[in-house]
């Protein structure tokens, strides 16, 4: 099917079972003085479908993903031969995301339509699933679907086998609002099959774990999602005098909530479309049309601009069918207020991985800090508990890119890191310029290092603030974050509970925050002083290592090194930040790199062979975390480096030129694309 295809072009078949269940007549409780359970099962399965499945034993569940041609006319074949007590009976399960639930072999009692479920497991009620019920079926189940899209709200850290999406970098939308049982958030289907889709890439759901389903599923959701959004793709609009106009003549609104959650679908196209695995997963260049459409959009509807404008861009309520009602602020309702702070995280998660990509790829930022008239986000926990924060919570905040890093959010450490970014990215790519690259720009470093000591500081009073040395030498941070740690908390404690540092859970996740945020404050200190190209830092053309620059870039990297180290301790898989965090770790090796090739002529350096160690090691665990092509390639450099220099045989010039060849494939150097094959 192609990404062209119609929501009609995709099969959907409600009413026939493309596989079945198996359940023990030993496991069924018939209730005494009440209907049969054969006359329950009927009802149930004439108000809930015939959508059924097998149970392959030990929990792991299967779905039959045939054609429907294959399947078409033929009837489930049901157990012959007796079997006494223990005959096997085919009953179909609930075909509704809103009932869906998981058995777990537990007994179970079918009444009046519906399943009451024996022992721990329990009816998950994820009404807003049911817009996307028809073009799922042939899909996923109803439970697979509940499955990713809680999954999608994972927070990292929470289990080895259930950590966070590596995509999923934070949540614009809050999940009580999504997943409310009655009154669920109005959610496109595009962007409802999109978080599936970007929740199944990595999921260890049953039915994801068995050989080939992976990639079957995510392709499938991935052709969903791309047809549901693009007729309403504005690329594909005429301009009519006045307006735009699609092929249906619907005027654009630049109020719409639709266009919000279009932001959002491309931003999850343009960090999952270069996944390996995926069409074209290893050309990071198949993320630029999505990311193109992400700033595009965002600048049309003013979403920089939110807090400047307020009566036109955000004060209304998020649909033209919502009732306010509840409690209000200076006259909105909670659910115009949640619109509006939803448009300012959408905003800011794009201005952060604008300035990520840009790294990535040796670009400018498409976003400028002078058009961000945008209130910072809230932090996570207000923000998911949204109805009962304080409304001083809700109107102490600052105004534009923050440079300070204030708590352990992601917008708290991570966008004021990327504004500073900004900076650098823009002083280096100034000296490229034909006119003005002569200049001096002693002036605009000495700013941007007022930034860095700023920031710095920031860092170091959070730490204090959760007295993070505390856990220096316990178990690693993540383990305080899992479910099994025993530590509970409210979401509120900070506003209204116990002191930071008297909270393991919290000091845990300020420890992961300072230490990530340290290591790429130092690699942002590499990136001012320092040569960004790894071939052009080998050759040294220009004597660039004796300048004093050099020395300054050094040593952060050193830094860097040790910052890593600390990262490996809290957060030995490094499940934290995956998918962001690759870049920063190539930028802060390439010194390491230097100093391992210059080693033959200036001799042994056990601290640099450390360091260098302590690279690749960081470097394998990302790659079986979420595996780069980048960091493999950059990985086996580095090793055979060091290969090289413990050899008592003469470097081999061969294996020399293979180390250049390699690192030549991601160049940062003028005109270049960095890691855009």
């Amino acid at each position: 099917m192609s990404p062209e295809a119609t929501v009609e072009d995709i099969p959907c078949e409600t009413e026939r079972g493309l596989a079945t269940k198996e359940l023990r007549a030993s496991d069924l409780h018939i209730l005494e003085g009440r209907s049969s359970s054969d006359d329950q099962f009927n009802n149930a399965f004439n108000q809930n479908g015939a959508s059924i499945r097998p149970n392959l034993g030990h929990n792991i569940s299967s779905y039959n993903f045939s054609h429907q041609a294959e399947h078409a006319g033929q009837d489930i074949p049901e157990p012959s031969g007796p079997v006494g007590s223990r005959l096997l009976l085919r009953r179909p399960r609930p075909e509704s995301f809103s009932t869906a639930q998981l058995t777990d072999d537990f007994a179970v009692e079918v009444q009046s339509g519906r399943h009451a479920q024996a022992g721990p497991s329990a009816v998950r009620s994820f009404l807003c699933l049911e817009s996307i019920r028809p073009l799922l079926n042939d899909l996923i189940s109803p439970e697979d679907a509940c499955d990713l899209l809680e999954f999608y709200f994972a927070q990292a850290g929470s289990s080895l086998f259930r950590s966070a999406s590596p995509y999923v970098l934070t949540h614009v939308l809050r999940k009580r609002s999504l997943l409310h049982p009655t009154k669920s958030r109005e959610t496109t289907p595009a962007l409802l099959t999109t978080m599936l889709w970007v929740s199944a890439q990595t999921a260890d759901i049953p039915l994801l774990l068995l050989p080939g389903e992976r990639s079957r599923v995510c392709e499938a959701l991935r052709k969903l999602s791309t047809s549901l959004i693009h007729d309403r793709d504005r690329d594909h609009w005429q301009r009519s005098p006045g307006e735009f106009f699609d092929k249906e003549q619907e005027p654009y609104s630049p109020v719409d909530i639709k266009e919000q959650e279009d932001v959002l679908y491309s931003i999850a196209l343009s960090a999952t479309a270069n996944r390996p695995g995926t069409p074209g997963g290893d050309f990071k260049t198949d993320c630029y049309p999505w990311w193109s459409k992400a700033v595009r959009l965002a600048q049309a509807l003013g979403l920089n601009r939110v807090d400047a404008s307020e009566g036109k861009y955000g004060s209304g309520c998020p649909t033209s069918s919502h009732i306010c009602q509840g409690s209000n602020i200076e006259g909105q309702c909670f659910a115009a207020l949640e619109a509006q702070e939803e448009r300012r995280r959408v905003f800011w998660l794009l201005f952060c991985l604008d300035r990520h990509l840009a790294l990535a790829f040796n670009g400018i930022p498409n976003i400028s800090d002078d058009e961000c008239d945008v209130y910072i986000p809230l932090p996570d926990d207000i923000w998911e508990n949204f109805e009962a924060v304080p409304t001083e919570l809700l109107t102490r905040r600052s105004h534009g890119p923050p440079t300070l890093v204030t708590g352990t959010s992601f917008f708290e450490y991570f966008l004021p890191l990327m504004a500073i970014m900004g900076d650098v990215i823009h002083i280096h790519h100034r000296r490229y310029h034909p006119r003005f690259g002569t200049l001096d720009d002693q002036n605009s470093i000495s700013m941007v290092e007022e930034l860095f000591a700023n920031c710095a500081q920031s860092i170091s009073d959070l730490e204090s603030r959760y007295e993070t040395e505390e856990l220096d030498g316990a178990i690693p941070a993540s383990e305080f974050l899992t479910p099994n740690s025993g530590f509970q908390e409210s979401p509120l404690n900070q506003a209204v509970g116990s002191p930071a540092g008297r909270r393991p859970k919290s000091r845990a996740l300020a420890q992961l925050v300072t230490s990530y945020s340290t290591f790429i404050l130092h690699v942002l200190h590499v990136l001012l002083y320092g040569k960004w190209d790894a071939v052009s830092m080998l050759e040294n053309e220009d004597g660039w290592i004796t300048s004093v620059p050099f020395m300054k870039c050094a040593s952060h990297a050193i830094a860097a090194s040790e910052a890593v180290s600390q990262i490996l301790k809290c957060d030995p898989e490094l499940t934290f930040m995956p998918y962001l965090f690759g870049i920063y770790l190539l930028h802060g090796s390439f010194i390491l790199l230097l100093f391992a090739d210059r080693m033959p002529q200036l001799g042994p350096n056990e601290s640099v062979e450390k360091a260098c160690e302590t690279i690749i090691r960081a470097h394998e665990v990302c790659v079986v975390t979420l595996s780069t092509e980048f960091q493999k390639r950059f990985r086996k450099v580095l090793r055979s480096t060091l290969y090289s220099v413990r050899s008592a045989r003469i470097t081999n010039a061969e294996e020399s030129l293979v180390r250049r060849r390699v690192l030549s494939l991601y160049r940062w150097t003028k005109g270049a694309r960095g890691l855009g094959l």
